[in-house]
């Protein structure tokens, strides 16, 4: 029997409380409660929690000084974290690595085969911040903690990042742009963050070649989209053979979200998730872990997530 689909969610992540007007506010998890998204789903997964882990999960992948501006934000006054996107609150530190230690958590049982998959249901994102600095709402990168301890602590040798979200994953990116040892795919909308997610940025020394963006003009149609990510995906993943799948899963390419000129539905998040798997099964053998990033409209997220995770399910029970 194959084992389940898990899905990962703390009530403790809505404690973080932005303000008024910041899009990545505490309602992003409530909306993803487990008995919710997985009644929608309709499929049987696997609720799990997790807890926050030691620091040292950062240091990977990120500057020990960064860490620590993060920590002692609040107490010295700060306002943001960036520019004037990512704010500081008085759980800033604390709510970042409970967030960033979720797919740890995850990784431990997909790799050691109680799970098949995992979601993780996790605020703030991650996939804008890289060694040194917070961006976009991101404070540590979930998806680079978890792409360098499933090196670190099961001895994967290879890696695919798969970002999704309506903005480039540069952080992750600018992270891994020297390592032939992860290969980071984005797919976004064109020019939403200016210097990033251009096709010129391929990495950099030993890690040429392992970085591709895709991005799409505003108003690219469903089915064009789907077609440039599923050539994207054939071609990498046969090319690089990755051991682990990672999906920086933003939904906020949908429609109805405030940051997206795109049209995508539910049911493109599931296509997507379907040629995901479909791409990388024979090399991977499913072992699939899904993060959260983006996605600020109310009303589309917890459809999408839940549209995903039974694609999920679906993928790997067939």
């Amino acid at each position: 029997m194959t084992a389940p689909v898990g899905y990962f969610w703390n009530p403790a992540l809505a404690q973080r409380r932005t303000g008024p007007f910041c899009p990545e506010r505490p309602e992003r998890c409530t909306v993803l409660e487990p008995e919710r998204v997985l009644a929608e789903a309709g499929v049987p997964l696997q609720a799990a929690g997790f807890v926050a882990r030691d620091e040292e999960i950062l240091a990977p992948v990120h500057d020990a000084d960064y860490v620590a501006l993060v920590r002692d934000a609040h107490r010295r006054g700060r306002r943001f974290l960036d520019a004037g996107d990512t704010e500081v609150t008085p759980d800033v530190f604390p709510q970042a690595l409970l967030a960033a230690s979720a797919g740890c958590t995850a990784l431990d049982e997909i790799l050691a085969g109680r799970m098949a998959a995992a979601f993780c249901a996790v605020r703030p994102p991650g996939h804008h911040a890289n060694r040194m600095r917070a961006l976009g709402f991101c404070v540590f990168n979930n998806t680079a903690v978890a792409a360098a301890y499933a090196r670190a602590r099961h001895a994967v040798q290879r890696v695919l990042v798969l970002d999704w979200d309506v903005h480039p994953g540069n952080g992750t990116q600018e992270i891994f742009f020297d390592d032939p040892a992860v290969f980071t795919l984005s797919i976004h909308q064109a020019d939403l963050f200016p210097e990033a997610g251009r096709e010129d940025l391929i990495g950099r020394g030993a890690g040429a070649g392992f970085n591709r963006n895709v991005p799409v003009a505003p108003g690219t149609p469903a089915e064009t989209y789907l077609s440039r990510l599923a050539d994207a995906l054939a071609e990498t993943a046969a090319a690089f053979r990755p051991e682990l799948l990672l999906i920086a899963a933003g939904f906020d390419a949908h429609r109805s979200d405030p940051a997206s000129a795109l049209p995508l539905e539910e049911a493109h998040f599931a296509r997507m998730t379907h040629l995901a798997i479909e791409a990388t099964r024979r090399f991977t053998g499913g072992r699939t872990l899904s993060l959260l990033e983006g996605g600020y409209s109310l009303g589309a997220l917890g459809p999408s997530v839940a549209a995903h995770v039974r694609a999920l399910h679906e993928a790997l029970h067939r």
